[in-house]
């Protein structure tokens, strides 16, 4: 086993408690300097679902999934600076972490906390809460902890990303029973937006969210079909996104509209053993009424020794103006009274060339 890195410090977040801090001071939004190369991030069980990066702060915020921690990485200094954990989700084998998200917009991070049961069970058992925090990175405060299951009534489950609106609305999606939840800015009124007849949590559904302007994407696993929406619509009604040439988005994972791109380029990661890796696709005028399969970057191509059987592309972010592939290794041994393995050393692969020589393409 390697050995632990030490963190700079830990914070146990309240409802209405913050500490002070030194660390995560600000450069400027829109100030961080370009970034770019392969990196690994050297942190016992960190286990990555997702990331975003915060342009304010120049930090990468990550779901640690089986820790259900939220591990905050400067890529500048390459040292992990913070690790948010919430009390009775930190730790707990009941709750895997898995959606974050930065709205630019207000600057403030939503964090998903989900049951781990619907994962495991692969959407046969869908009971147990889920929530949805947001959390002030200048105050260290949380703004608010929104119970998603008090509107999901255990009826559907696997919730896993997260994306706003212009308005700064959330949206969550759900896999295990396809669903898409909207939740005001103030975290006060929480609806069903999406939420197809008849709801089977058997079926794995919708994966990923991203958003441009008020256009909305998902991918549905079960259809291998890319959907848009209009989030000025009281409820969401999903359209068929046709691609050509045709291309199959089953077994993909999320989705993400990289800021360079201003909304035209989306990146799917990918994660099926034969055909893994991250789908290229373009909208021209970012509206997204029909796509363009642009290639795909391989899973093979640049990983190097992380091109394993157990190793899998799960998403992308963009950091400082370079695109990176996250990899989640599923099918590590997990050490007794934790779902998570023995794992310290986790790589973030920048497929910045490979991204841009298909879309100029």
């Amino acid at each position: 086993m390697l050995s632990k890195v030490a963190v700079i410090f830990t914070v146990a977040v309240g409802l209405a408690s913050a500490l002070p801090s030194t660390v995560l001071t600000s450069r400027g939004e829109g100030n961080c300097k370009p970034f770019s190369g392969n990196f690994t991030i050297n942190q016992y069980q960190l286990y990555p679902e997702n990331s975003d990066f915060d342009p304010r702060s120049c930090l990468l915020y990550i779901s640690s999934l089986y820790n259900a921690t939220v591990v905050v990485y400067d890529p500048y200094s390459a040292k992990v600076v913070d690790t948010l954990e919430f009390p009775g989700i930190a730790n707990n084998a009941a709750f895997h972490l898995a959606g974050i998200e930065v709205d630019k917009r207000s600057g403030l991070i939503n964090i998903m906390p989900n049951t781990a049961a619907a994962f495991d069970t692969n959407g046969a058992d869908v009971s147990g809460t889920n929530y949805l925090i947001q959390w002030d990175p200048t105050t260290r405060q949380v703004v608010y902890q929104v119970n998603l299951t008090e509107t999901s009534q255990g009826q559907y489950g696997g919730f896993q990303d997260i994306t706003h609106d212009p308005l700064s609305n959330t949206y969550v999606v759900s896999t295990f029973g396809s669903s898409i939840l909207k939740i005001s800015p103030d975290g006060k009124k929480f609806i069903p937006w999406w939420l197809p007849q008849p709801i089977n949590s058997s079926i794995v559904g919708t994966e990923g969210l991203a958003a441009n302007e008020w256009v909305l994407l998902s991918n549905d696993r079960a259809s291998g079909q890319l959907w848009s929406f209009d989030m000025r619509a009281e409820t969401g009604v999903q359209v068929n996104v046709p691609i050509s040439p045709p291309t199959d988005l089953g077994w993909s994972d999320a989705i993400y509209l990289p800021p360079k791109y201003h909304g035209t380029v989306l990146l799917v990661a990918q994660h099926q053993e034969d055909s893994a890796g991250v789908a290229v696709l373009r909208s021209r005028d970012g509206l997204w009424r029909s796509a363009e399969f642009l290639g795909q970057v391989p899973w093979a191509q640049g990983l190097g020794p992380w091109t394993t059987s157990t190793t899998w592309p799960v998403a992308t972010v963009e950091i400082a103006g370079s695109l990176y592939v996250e990899l989640e290794n599923f099918l590590d041994t997990p050490l007794p009274g934790s779902a998570a393995g023995d794992r310290s050393v986790f790589p973030w692969i920048d497929i910045t060339r490979e991204v841009e020589a298909l879309v100029g393409a």
